[in-house]
């Protein structure tokens, strides 16, 4: 879970426009601001009828709009950034690292937490708004299929998307994912970068770069079968050899490449492949990454 949590919250982090595109919440209207336009004024001519009143403010002009959504953005981005609220940690699982996924900057951390997950949800969605965030409405969310709670706000003038991964533990519990992407700094992701070669269908194709390591990710129509097959044969073509007494394990020269898939909904499977280079294979020989 720990692996999967950290790709759906970097899936989610990095996706296009990640909850750009929706709908920005309109700004409260002033108490009393607008009643009295709203409203058709009436005057008395000089016959004694009543007749509508003209308008005797000019509209505004584009100018005039276009100013004032340039303060206000900039008033914006002048606001403090959105602070994480304070957590009871008891285990600090990974620390903070800063990675690449989609070619967009983001910072994961993972923790253990001495809170339950019903009260943890609640509370970052209150921290979200209380920080001038937006939160997307539930059905807009996107949830992960193990059953652990997610949630997003979102900063819409700095460019900043929070992400937090919530997922219940033995004990009482919980472990959280913590992330942070900058879309404002995204880069478009070159096929250059690819792990391996992309299996026809491929598609939510996310490419994670790590220090010593790179992550591609992929929904593909196929069975596992059929993946297990098409890269037995597209990695042996490569240079790549199956690793002695493993199935999914690829290794060539001092690199070394995981293939992982799963089910996914809609008759998809979820692939995985994880290529580690020479000095971060060594490494990881004599000193697992926990």
């Amino acid at each position: 879970m720990r692996r999967a949590g950290l790709l759906g919250c970097m899936l989610v982090l990095a996706a296009p426009g990640a909850t750009f595109a929706s709908s920005k919440p309109a700004p409260e209207s002033k108490s009393n601001a607008g009643t009295s336009s709203s409203k058709t004024a009436e005057r008395t001519d000089v016959h004694g009828s009543s007749a509508p009143a003209k308008q005797t403010s000019a509209p505004k002009s584009s100018a005039d709009t276009s100013s004032g959504k340039a303060a206000e953005q900039a008033e914006a981005r002048s606001a403090p950034r959105f602070v994480w609220p304070s957590l009871r940690v008891l285990e600090q699982v990974n620390a903070s690292e800063v990675m690449e996924a989609g070619g967009v900057p983001v910072v994961l951390r993972a923790v253990v937490v001495k809170d339950h997950a019903q009260e943890l949800v609640q509370r970052f969605a209150d921290a979200f708004r209380a920080g001038g965030l937006h939160v997307p409405p539930g059905n807009e969310q996107p949830q992960l299929a193990s059953g652990a709670a997610m949630l997003t706000g979102v900063d819409m003038y700095r460019g900043l998307t929070y992400t937090v991964i919530i997922q219940p533990q033995e004990g009482g519990i919980t472990l959280v994912y913590l992330g942070e992407a900058n879309h404002a700094l995204r880069r478009e992701p070159s096929a250059e970068g690819d792990v391996a070669t992309l299996p026809p269908g491929a598609h939510q194709v996310l490419h994670v770069n790590d220090e010593g390591s790179r992550t591609m990710s992929f929904l593909v129509p196929m069975s596992a079968s059929d993946v297990d097959a098409f890269y037995a044969q597209v990695l042996s073509r490569d240079g790549w050899r199956r690793m002695d007494g493993e199935t999914s394990v690829y290794t060539r020269g001092g690199e070394e490449l995981r293939l992982v898939h799963e089910p996914a909904e809609g008759g998809l499977r979820s692939v995985v492949l994880v290529h580690r280079g020479r000095t971060r294979a060594a490494q990881g020989a004599a000193a697992p990454v926990p």
